[in-house]
C-alpha cells in the first residue's frame, strides 16, 4: 500500500463511515421522529468526506436548512457550485465504500435496518462513542445536521437540491 493510498484510507475508511451513517441518521430521526429510507446514505459520505463540504455544513445553521446550504456555493466569494455537481459521480464511486460502511454499522449495533428499508440508528451505543480528534466530531455533528436538513424535505426535493439521483 503507497503511502498516499495509507494516507486516504485513514481519513476515509469504512469505520468512519460506519459512525458518520449513524450521526446522520440520528440527526434525521430526532428531527422529525421517522426514520431516513436507505437511498440516503448513499449521499452521506460523499459529502462529510469533503472538507470544504464540512467547512459550509458547520458554518451554516441547523435552522436554515438544505436550500441554503446549497446556496452558498454558489454565491460568489465561495464559487464552489462544482462540490454539489460532483456529488452523484462521487455517490457511485463510494458506493462500495458506501455498504461497507452500512455493514460495520450494523454489525457493530450503531443502526439497524427496519422494514428493509429504513435506518433506525441506536442512539446509546452511537452516544457512546466519543471521538478523539476535533476532525472527527467536527465530521460527525456535520453528518448529524445534514441529517436534520434531508429529514426536512422529500427524496424528490433532495434529489433536486443536491442534483442526484436515488
Amino acid at each position: 500500500m503507497s503511502k498516499l493510498t495509507k494516507e486516504f484510507y485513514n481519513i476515509q475508511n469504512p469505520a468512519l463511515g460506519a459512525y458518520l451513517l449513524a450521526r446522520f441518521s440520528l440527526g434525521y430521526l430526532e428531527e422529525n421522529q421517522s426514520m431516513p429510507p436507505m437511498p440516503l446514505l448513499f449521499v452521506v459520505l460523499p459529502m462529510i468526506y469533503k472538507k470544504d463540504v464540512v467547512d459550509f455544513i458547520s458554518s451554516t445553521q441547523k435552522t436554515s436548512g438544505l436550500h441554503f446550504f446549497v446556496d452558498k456555493f454558489t454565491e460568489k466569494q465561495n464559487s464552489n457550485n462544482d462540490l454539489i455537481i460532483q456529488i452523484q459521480g462521487l455517490s457511485q464511486q463510494y458506493k462500495m465504500m458506501t455498504l461497507e460502511a452500512l455493514r460495520i454499522s450494523i454489525i457493530g449495533e450503531l443502526i439497524s435496518i427496519q422494514d428493509k428499508v429504513y435506518i433506525l440508528p441506536l442512539r446509546d451505543n452511537i452516544n457512546d462513542f466519543k471521538p478523539k480528534t476535533k476532525d472527527i466530531r467536527k465530521m460527525g455533528n456535520a453528518a448529524e445536521k445534514f441529517g436534520i436538513w434531508c429529514s426536512r424535505l422529500s427524496l424528490v426535493e433532495i434529489s433536486q437540491i443536491l442534483k442526484v439521483r436515488f
